[in-house]
């Protein structure tokens, strides 16, 4: 059996109040009311982009959060608009077809928040 003999590093040092998981909800799920319909927006990190570093770059956390996490929520509000067309359609087969874009993209959006 090998055995770790790597550096533990306890992220709560670089990331202050940040690491506090009250903090991190407070940011997660920032959203407005457009038309009806839940528009979520990005939340500002509640930490410096290299504040993780040297365990996680600053460059790679700053892609993550323009990037990643942004697409979430783009595609996450684009498939609410269209599920909250649908329905006052009441077209239950475009209903369902978005519910899968909704549970993905819904779920990855505070995923990336912690």
């Amino acid at each position: 059996m090998a055995s770790h003999t790597g550096k533990v590093i306890n992220l709560a040092k670089f990331l202050g109040q940040a690491a506090n998981p009250a903090n991190f909800m407070q940011s997660a799920a920032q959203y407005a009311t457009v038309g009806g319909v839940a528009a979520y927006k990005l939340p500002d990190l509640p930490y410096a982009y290299s504040a993780l570093e040297p365990v996680i770059s600053g460059q790679i956390m700053e892609l993550h959060h323009k990037k990643h996490h942004a697409t979430y929520v783009t595609n996450l509000n684009k498939a609410l608009e269209e599920y909250a067309d649908a329905e006052s359609k009441k077209d239950l087969q475009k209903m369902i077809t978005l519910q899968s874009a909704i549970n993905f993209n819904g779920g990855g959006e505070p995923n990336s928040c912690i």
